[in-house]
């Protein structure tokens, strides 16, 4: 527990300038007013990258450290691959499920950057 008043450092590892690469992905099998919802859905979804419209905006963890680009990959894009690191515990996911649950934080244990790449998909 942490004091009121008493100062209070937190170590950590934070990746600045990251490039996100966002999936989805769409379940159900419905039709409505004749058109495939999944197909619209991933339209609307590939639509919003597109725009650079998100619902939050992209961050691997703590909000102070968002992505300033996502979206498709730009030809002048380069990966650092001399990039190489553990990253001892990173937050995977706040709640227990999506919407209305409840508060229930779980971590990735040594989530490894390789060649300047992390891998983070359920």
């Amino acid at each position: 527990m942490i004091r009121t008043g008493s100062s209070y450092q937190l170590f950590a590892t934070v990746l600045a300038d990251v490039c996100y690469r966002i999936y989805g992905e769409v379940l159900g099998t419905e039709r409505r007013n004749g058109t495939n919802a999944r197909h619209h859905l991933k339209d609307v979804f590939e639509r919003r990258l597109r725009q650079g419209k998100t619902f939050r905006t992209p961050a691997l963890g703590w909000k102070e450290f968002t992505a300033s680009y996502w979206g498709s990959f730009r030809e002048d894009f380069i990966v650092d691959e001399e990039l190489d690191l553990f990253i001892p515990a990173m937050l995977h996911s706040v709640w227990e499920r999506s919407p209305g649950g409840r508060y229930a934080p779980t971590f990735h244990q040594n989530v490894r950057v390789r060649k300047g790449v992390l891998r983070f998909a359920e």
